[in-house]
């Protein structure tokens, strides 16, 4: 989730031959591996694991394809986990985890009806609400952001009043969340990404959903809090680290945003956007002597200016 997005292609990422072909001999666990990886915050050995696991072991493993994806989210690469999602879902076309990570990619991506789309299988498809009612209600002339739109609104808040339990209500509220999102009812989103948290508050994800759709509503202050929880509960989390420095931009904290996209590009050196963005905030801070460092993408000569771990 994020405030500043890049244009979507259907490219599926490249598996890495190099790295994946070192040896011929591939651990029968390559996958829980990965998913440790993923939890530990350490995303390049992650995605190498899910790689391996689809290139010389299972190219049909639908959870390693979603993980995969899951793994670019976090690195602010959403057109690469787009692509991988989907071939997650050719796999296992009703999987509600991947179908929702799925619509939260492509409203970073702005493309908002393949987001409501994908949002309405989630609901349609997830077990709990099987058997719901999902025949439209409203009239053409009561419809504020094209039916579609509505009728996803309209099926989440059903889907509640079905389950309400804790966990399953977290979800449709993530979902609505992300929902209004798309609408831009900001305060809406904010409301539902905060009762998700009341149920998840250890979810790091969630608070950085949270995050970003103040910091689109120019609530870039408050912003602030959301992602320094966020990055508590995950400190090796990329994405995190963006959209903090993007806040600390829109704030004219320019010395600080800097640092913080220096800590981004330590977990993700190879993100060209995040150098570029690097370049403006030191231009905006007037370090002139430093465009050469970012230009070279010289990430340990920056130590001796800024305060920031390299992993």
């Amino acid at each position: 989730y994020g405030c500043i997005s890049t244009p979507y292609t259907d490219i599926v990422p490249t598996l890495n031959n190099d790295t994946v072909n070192a040896t011929n001999n591939f651990p029968d666990d390559l996958y829980e591996q990965g998913l440790q990886y993923f939890e530990e915050g350490n995303i390049s050995e992650a995605i190498l694991c899910f790689e391996s696991t689809l290139r010389n072991c299972d190219p049909e493993h639908a959870d390693a394809w979603a993980m995969l994806g899951r793994c670019h989210t976090e690195n602010d690469e959403d057109t690469k986990a787009i692509a991988c999602m989907m071939r997650s879902i050719e796999r296992d076309p009703y999987s509600p985890e991947t179908l929702l990570a799925l619509g939260v990619a492509y409203v970073n991506e702005l493309d908002h009806d393949r987001a409501v789309e994908t949002l309405k299988s989630w609901v349609a498809n997830h077990p709990l609400y099987a058997g719901m009612d999902m025949e439209g209600t409203l009239k053409e002339e009561e419809d504020l952001y094209g039916r579609e739109m509505r009728d996803v609104e309209r099926l989440l808040l059903r889907a509640l009043d079905i389950d309400s339990t804790a966990d399953a209500a977290a979800d449709v509220y993530e979902a609505l969340g992300v929902v209004y999102n798309v609408s831009q009812d900001y305060d809406a989103a904010v409301d539902s990404f905060r009762r998700a948290i009341d149920v998840r508050p250890d979810d790091y994800q969630l608070r950085n959903k949270l995050g970003a759709t103040l910091a689109n509503s120019n609530r870039s202050e408050e912003a602030l809090s959301s992602y320094r929880v966020a990055l508590s509960l995950k400190p090796k989390y990329a994405r995190g680290w963006l959209n903090m420095a993007i806040a600390h931009s829109n704030l004219r904290n320019y010395s600080e945003a800097a640092r913080c996209y220096l800590q981004a590009l330590s977990l993700n050196q190879d993100a060209r956007h995040v150098w570029s963005y690097l370049r403006i905030a030191l231009t905006c801070d007037e370090k002139w002597d430093l465009l050469p460092l970012a230009a070279s993408q010289n990430l340990s000569a920056f130590h001796e200016h800024f305060d920031f771990v390299e992993y």
